[in-house]
């Protein structure tokens, strides 16, 4: 059932879910071209179209389609306002929350400190903020992302190191406590979600989402298809090897993508160098800018051995984009060269290096991921 209340119900076969998702990623467009696009029948189509027309999800756009022999064609499109959502996006130290309509635009937005990581506190914050958002008008569903194993179709968060959290059923509890159905989701993967339907992911069939900041991790849609994996395992690209003999990670690994390029992993090597523990990771990326000798070479190995892990993501799912994101992407301005050099080394012979941009998104558009993880989930899977 696909309804913000309970009147006007739609209930979805797969055929009206690719029509609805056609149009609200890729609308308004005329009937002839969603027809063409699904490789559909005039008739079957406006079957498919009926109850979504009927029920207030779809419109006929202002202003006329292409023109036509017969009577001119209006545009479909959905109506944003039809339905509500509420995306919270956990760090280890604060809550980010926004309100988005169907088309995911951000409506309200909010946040809130986390001074502990005890479960009460967390869910206190969130029942906080989904009241506020919930003014003006019900909410369809509340999405939640954050670092850890967690699924949409799973209410527990498996493990989530940063909060300290295992096996924990938060979807459950926040479900409980404000009435709304509620999923959770990997914050990577849901922000590669929100790219998919409505970002730089929109018109590909495959790209990948690669993020650097406290850790590393990757999203992946692969045949218009968002990966998951068994129970939530995708992504887990922080510990790749780079260099056997390079420095450890607080795992124990020599060497590894995460050991190199994280934010921690850059200033502490610079850092502990340099004997200067007041050094923040802004601090050492501008002394490399500045051409510092020690920082320059920790913040080229560490581009390095980012450009080595997009090439192995490349190599093995042969996306036809990358995304560079992350609270730390902005050190790519420092180590761009470095990154570009390792990535054409790595990348396969027979390949062209794959195209990369990059996007520095604030934690208000990883909220917006988890918002339209709520989305796909009610929209796909109930």
């Amino acid at each position: 059932m696909f309804s913000q209340t309970s009147s006007d119900p739609v209930r979805l076969t797969d055929a009206m879910r690719s029509v609805f998702v056609e149009l609200l990623v890729h609308g308004p467009l005329s009937r002839a071209e969603v027809a063409r696009r699904l490789a559909l029948s005039p008739s079957a189509l406006t079957k498919l179209t009926k109850p979504f027309i009927e029920a207030g999800y779809l419109l006929e756009a202002s202003g006329e389609g292409p023109a036509t022999v017969g009577r001119p064609s209006q545009p479909l499109q959905v109506d944003a306002s039809r339905m509500s959502f509420v995306g919270i996006k956990l760090t280890a130290d604060e809550l980010f929350a926004v309100r988005t309509d169907l088309s995911a635009t951000v409506r309200m937005e909010t946040s809130r400190p986390l001074a502990d990581h005890e479960i009460d506190h967390v869910l206190g914050q969130i029942v906080e903020v989904v009241e506020e958002l919930t003014v003006p008008g019900p909410l369809s569903a509340v999405g939640i992302s954050l670092a850890g194993t967690a699924t949409p179709a799973d209410p527990v968060v498996h493990t989530s190191p940063f909060l300290g959290w295992s096996q924990l059923p938060l979807a459950t509890l926040v479900e409980e406590a404000v009435s709304v159905p509620t999923v959770l989701d990997n914050d990577v993967r849901a922000l590669t979600a929100v790219q998919q339907w409505f970002g730089e992911g929109v018109g590909h069939s495959s790209f990948a989402l690669v993020t650097v900041g406290a850790g590393l991790g990757c999203g992946l849609v692969v045949g218009d298809r968002l990966v998951t994996g068994q129970s939530g395992a995708t992504g887990l690209i922080g510990h790749l090897q780079i260099d056997d003999r390079g420095p450890m990670c607080e795992r124990g690994h020599h060497g590894c993508a995460r050991a190199y390029a994280t934010s921690p992993a850059i200033r502490r090597s610079i850092a502990t160098t340099l004997d200067r523990p007041e050094l923040t990771f802004d601090d050492c990326l501008a002394m490399a800018a500045d051409g510092h000798p020690v920082a320059r070479r920790v913040l080229d190995e560490a581009g390095a051995a980012l450009g080595q892990v997009v090439a192995t993501i490349a190599n093995i799912a042969g996306p036809e984009l990358v995304v560079l994101s992350g609270e730390s992407v902005h050190m790519y301005d420092v180590c761009a060269e470095a990154f570009h050099t390792a990535l054409a080394r790595h990348t396969h012979w027979t390949s062209t290096p794959v195209r990369v941009v990059v996007k520095p998104f604030a934690f208000n558009e990883w909220a917006r991921g988890a918002a339209v993880t709520a989305l796909q989930h009610l929209l796909l899977h109930r």
